[in-house]
């Protein structure tokens, strides 16, 4: 298991705050979020500002990856009219408690409450839009020099040679069930290869476009937490979005989708 799980809060919170101090940023409130990869921590600043302070230990992204994930975050700032989280600053700090320390990145707040599990369909078809503008920006997006991101592949998908996948295996679970399981990996993996990796089909994806990643600022839809960012194909994205949409709200989602990027025909 990775560090961030074990790790004591008040450990966390004093590395935040001693990289918010080094920024020179004052804090009025410094809240605890929750736990997803990271940590992540709400500072209210005395400044009136309102930032998002990602704590990431060793074990978890590399360096590169961060780097990469605020590349890609910056550039869809400045190229497209979505609203993304972007880096405010970026540090690594440590503490007699955590020598080897952590990497805190401070993030732009994204205003907007969170949709639920029933979105309204304006807003279904919106996040279809953004999932659109999204793709559309990674197809002409030019990575820098070092840009690493993982795959979102069938090892991905089934967590292969990870803590998770190694509990899953530990599971009681009836044989025939497992089988079935086993095979439906197999023909998402030969779907997967099949895809191939055309550039008009395959590139920088979001890779976690679950609806608790979404927020609704007045029926617009607005993307949240990239970390898992990742090369994958655009119809895997969008299904993943796809997937945690009620069903009557699918067509709203691709209507969305094409209007920013047209779905070829199945052939």
């Amino acid at each position: 298991m990775d560090g961030c799980a074990t790790t004591p809060t008040g450990q966390l919170r004093r590395l935040a705050l001693a990289a918010l101090h080094e920024q020179g940023i004052t804090v009025r409130r410094l809240r605890w979020m929750g736990r997803h990869s990271n940590h992540l921590f709400r500072a209210d600043t005395a400044a009136g500002e309102r930032l998002v302070i990602r704590v990431c230990l060793p074990g978890g992204r590399s360096d590169a990856e961060l780097d990469a994930e605020l590349a890609w975050l910056a550039a869809l700032a400045r190229d497209t009219g979505l609203t993304v989280p972007v880096a405010r600053f970026s540090t690594r700090v440590a503490s007699p408690e955590l020598p080897a320390g952590a990497r805190c990145i401070g993030f732009t707040w994204v205003t907007g409450r969170r949709c639920g599990p029933r979105p309204s369909r304006r807003l279904v078809a919106d996040l279809g839009r953004v999932i659109g503008t999204l793709h559309s920006h990674a197809a002409g997006f030019r990575p820098p020099p070092g840009f690493t991101r993982p795959s979102l592949d069938i090892a991905r998908l089934t967590w292969a040679g990870t803590w998770h996948a190694a509990q899953f295996a530990s599971r009681p679970i009836d044989p025939g069930v497992r089988l079935l399981l086993g095979q439906a990996a197999e023909t998402v993996g030969q779907v997967l290869a099949g895809l191939g990796q055309d550039p008009a089909g395959y590139g920088l994806v979001h890779a976690d476009l679950d609806l608790d990643n979404v927020l609704d600022h007045h029926g617009q839809a607005r993307v949240i937490d990239f970390d898992d960012a990742s090369w994958g194909h655009y119809a895997l994205d969008l299904a993943i979005a796809a997937d945690g949409v009620p069903e009557a709200r699918r067509p709203a989602l691709l209507a969305g989708y094409q209007t920013v990027r047209p779905c070829r025909p199945a052939t």
